[in-house]
């Protein structure tokens, strides 16, 4: 674990991915929350901007993490928990954690419930290895 004394800075960038991760460098993380891939077929909420995230973008997201990973460059992702993701991103992690969390953005208030998300990190090897999944 990183303790927060050995942090000596902290910057955030909003940017297109592909930028983020050829400005990498020794010691840096990488932390990337794209657009949520839909949990069903009907959910289309992926259009934060003028283009799209969908499918093809998840799969260039996910190639970049795994090559900074194999160059020893620590990334974490965030996304729904789907059989989409968990295949995506899966294989290549060195560790998946899955959580719930509870959705406060809904057309529906009253039905709004827990959804499961995932998150994947390369780069770093958990002392125990590759949890059960």
């Amino acid at each position: 674990l990183i303790k927060m004394a050995d942090i000596t800075s902290i910057s955030f960038a909003v940017m297109v991915f592909k930028e983020t991760f050829s400005g990498v460098e020794n010691g840096d993380v990488i932390y990337c929350d794209p657009p949520f891939t839909p949990l069903s077929e009907t959910d289309n909420f992926t259009a934060y901007t003028a283009g799209s995230f969908g499918p093809e973008e998840q799969r260039a997201l996910s190639a970049c993490a795994v090559e900074a990973g194999r160059e020893g460059k620590p990334v974490v992702l965030s996304n729904h928990n789907t059989e989409f993701t968990r295949a995506l991103y899966g294989p290549h992690a060195s560790r998946i954690e899955f959580f719930d969390v509870r959705r406060f953005i809904s057309c529906d208030g009253a039905n709004r419930a827990n959804a499961q998300e995932l998150l994947a990190v390369y780069g770093h090897e958990a002392e125990s290895g590759r949890p059960d999944r």
